[in-house]
């Protein structure tokens, strides 16, 4: 992306506030991890959104006053001394170059500043983005903020923000779209690799670090999410985090993987046996889970609300689950489905954004079939993500393979 789409969202957001409101949104900070290591610091995605800089204990302070709008980013400056230890920081005219805010000051003139704004009586609204899984951290820089500040003007109202920037955020631009277009040719890359390379005997991890490598030979370091790559039984373990098990002959391994480009993420879960040849009765369930996908995905055109898609993966799983003799009852059908179908992808890998409002051209989302038969010991899922279009939709993940007989073909030229 470059400062035009940041210029672009924060035009669009501010156009939504009245006359003498004021608006903040924060980086996020670092946190410690152990003795004198910090975890990564991850920028908030809000923040992300409206200004595209990635450094911690950074601020965006927006005012409207009558029809005018000013912008001032707050950063921890260059430092050279400081920077030793902690690495180099932006320069005022990076932070410029980066987001088009003109005007670039100290973080740690930000209460001043900010004070200064609020004392006089003509600014009545201070907007923070509380993000509406906060109150699940330990720690939520908005909400401390807001105490701090209702104690020192109590006549102030604060509104919360996050509402308007997750709205923003659903319907994605033209850039968006590119981004995760990039971002799903490594994954394409990624997964090949992995229908490549796998055999019995490898471990889960091994599996792990060829998507990682495939990710870094495309100037990729990190995944969009932790990868699930889980073989056999640990397929029913949805969110499976230990991947240190032996893939067994006869298992079939579920990758659940994702890269990101410029900060925009995938989702694609492909599953494909360790030997190459699908069984019997994992291409009879493998047949249903492809089926459900498919019909699922072509319920999505603009207008469409999104329960429908939850209905038909269940009514096209009973249907396909009634035939192989495991269900007579669609009221049992969570014994066999036991995850939704669908999901926003963006800059989260589960986007902001929910699902009360139809379909719009240019959402983008993930159709994932799940069937899980313990008494088979068989688990699988199939998952692409879509592009809402103008008539209909378009499968972003589309050459990633995914039929029984595309999966087969390319495993079977491992040995050539």
């Amino acid at each position: 992306m470059d400062r035009k789409f940041y210029i672009g969202n924060r035009q669009r957001l501010a156009a939504q506030l009245s006359g003498n409101d004021v608006m903040l949104f924060f980086s996020g900070e670092g946190r410690r991890k152990t003795a004198d290591e910090d975890f990564p610091f991850f920028t908030n995605r809000n923040f992300l959104y409206l200004t595209g800089i990635k450094q911690e204990r950074s601020a965006l302070l927006i005012q409207k006053k009558d029809d005018l709008v000013s912008e001032r980013l707050f950063v921890t400056l260059p430092d050279l001394e400081r920077e030793v230890w902690t690495g180099r920081r932006f320069t005022e005219a990076e932070i410029h170059e980066m987001s088009g805010v003109e005007k670039v000051e100290d973080i740690d003139n930000l209460n001043g500043a900010l004070n200064e704004l609020l004392s006089f009586r003509n600014v009545t609204t201070l907007w923070l983005c509380f993000d509406a899984l906060a109150s699940e951290r330990s720690f939520d820089i908005e909400r401390e903020f807001a105490k701090h500040i209702q104690s020192r003007h109590p006549h102030l109202v604060i509104r919360n923000s996050y509402p308007l920037v997750t709205a923003m955020r659903k319907v994605k631009s033209s850039e968006e779209i590119d981004a995760i277009r990039n971002a799903m040719q490594i994954t394409e890359a990624g997964i090949r690799r992995l229908m490549h390379v796998a055999k019995p005997g490898m471990m889960e991890y091994q599996l792990e670090a060829e998507f990682n490598y495939e990710l870094a030979a495309h100037g990729q370091r990190r995944t969009a999410f932790p990868s699930i790559i889980a073989g056999g039984e640990r397929i029913f373990y949805l969110h499976y985090t230990n991947p240190t098990s032996v893939v067994a002959d006869g298992e079939l391994i579920l990758s659940d993987v994702g890269a990101a480009y410029d900060e925009y993420c995938t989702d694609i879960s492909r599953v494909f046996p360790a030997n190459g040849r699908f069984s019997e009765r994992q291409a009879q369930l493998y047949r249903v889970a492809y089926a459900v996908n498919r019909a699922v995905m072509e319920q999505v055109r603009p207008g469409v609300a999104f329960p429908v898609l939850g209905n038909t993966c269940r009514e096209a799983s009973f249907e396909g689950l009634k035939a192989l003799g495991l269900l007579d009852d669609i009221a049992d059908i969570r014994r066999y489905v036991w995850h939704g179908v669908t999901h926003h992808v963006g800059l989260d890998t589960h986007d902001v954004g929910g699902y009360e409002e139809p379909m719009k051209e240019n959402m983008v989302f993930v159709v994932d079939a799940g069937i899980y038969v313990r008494e088979w010991g068989i688990g699988l899922r199939i998952e692409d993500n879509v592009l809402v279009t103008k008539d209909g939709y378009e499968n972003l993940s589309a050459a990633i393979p995914s039929t029984l007989e595309e999966i087969e073909e390319l495993m079977a030229g491992r040995n050539k």
